[in-house]
């Protein structure tokens, strides 16, 4: 099947349903709408799902909605935290394909085209993703992130989750295209976790068919200071999700099964790196933040075979601390991949200042 790119779109049933979670973040939502607007694939809704904003949100959001009915705006009457707005976003979409986009990010024009068309091309696969532009938090690219280094990458859901037994993720929610049967058998995002709930939902659909990445540039992913996924040691906070989310989906797991050996495998591996960030938060002075770990450790650590990763993990942080933090396949930005075109916004629905 070709993927549609006229204006042949079905209003009740879209081939993709964009998906828009948001809290407070008008301000960047004119960036995240217009890159759906420009998109080459028009085969599209957008959802967005406001856990009652308190900022401009609502009306930056009706602006565009009164220029295109493509777009549907949703406010909660109360917050519902932030796994459970993504729930509402993608339980309220009605296309073919989830499109998941965090509001302070954005897609490139043929983000929609390129994994819609794979996805149609790889019936077998779940969840499809794609490198990253990284940028600054004025929308500035600073390089793009890859993961496998190939044009293509079909891998099997079980490889994936043997990856994950490595310590290795899935990517994140801005990355994610979701096929929607599928996204339903595994009933969705889980409101119960505190942060990672696009880790605990990739692992699952891995359960039950194959993940597809490309490694063309297709979305931009904004660091700034107020992002959940910022470099934040507090955000260790919310590591029960880390160990609760293998002891979920690697169950049932007998002794010396696939699963239990992959259960040690990834909980082994988070206990040797907690207790490293143990040491280093208290000889920094960060000793309730330190205490704290210490319970989660009590709670749910590994210690049998943490004890063993242990120094191993720890030469390799401090190996990659004195040589500096690099990310690997990473590449310069290209010259397309310019920062959004704030006076475009602006001229197109009269969006007001966030």
């Amino acid at each position: 099947m070709n993927v549609r790119t006229e204006h042949n779109y079905n209003w009740s049933a879209p081939l993709v349903s964009v998906c828009v979670p948001t809290y407070n973040y008008g301000r960047f939502l004119p960036d995240c709408i217009e890159s759906v607007l420009d998109q080459t694939l028009l085969d599209w809704e957008l959802v967005i799902t406001d856990d009652a904003s308190t900022d401009s949100t609502e009306e930056i959001v009706n602006r565009y909605a009164a220029v295109d009915p493509r777009i549907r705006y949703l406010r909660n009457a109360q917050r519902l935290g932030m796994n459970a707005n993504l729930k509402r976003a993608a339980e309220s979409a009605r296309g073919r394909y989830l499109k998941m986009l965090c509001a302070d990010d954005w897609i490139a024009p043929r983000c929609l085209e390129v994994l819609c068309g794979l996805m149609e091309q790889y019936p077998g696969a779940v969840l499809a993703t794609s490198a990253e532009i990284h940028t600054g938090p004025a929308g500035v690219p600073q390089c793009v992130q890859f993961l496998f280094g190939e044009p293509v990458s079909l891998i099997r859901g079980e490889l994936m989750l043997d990856r994950m037994a490595k310590g290795l993720g899935f990517g994140g929610n801005s990355s994610f295209l979701i096929r929607r049967s599928a996204y339903r058998k595994v009933e969705g995002y889980d409101p119960n976790l505190l942060y990672a709930g696009d880790y605990d939902l990739a692992a699952r659909l891995c359960q039950i068919g194959d993940y597809l990445h490309t490694d063309e540039a297709l979305f931009y992913g904004r660091a700034h200071q107020e992002a959940s996924s910022s470099v934040d040691p507090l955000k260790l906070l919310d590591v029960p999700d880390w160990f609760a989310i293998p002891a979920k989906v690697f169950s049932p797991r007998p002794v010396m099964s696939k699963n239990w050996r992959r259960y040690q495998g990834v909980t082994s591996l988070l206990t040797a790196r907690y207790l490293v960030t143990v040491i280093a938060q208290w000889l920094g002075g960060r000793r309730a933040y330190a205490r704290g770990l210490v319970e989660q450790l009590r709670r749910h650590g590994n210690f049998q075979f943490g004890l063993a990763y242990l120094p191993l993990h720890a030469a390799g942080r401090l190996y990659h601390r004195l040589r500096g933090e690099k990310r690997s396949l990473t590449a310069l930005p290209e010259p397309w991949m310019g920062i959004p075109s704030r006076a475009q916004s602006r001229g197109r629905a009269q969006v007001p200042n966030a």
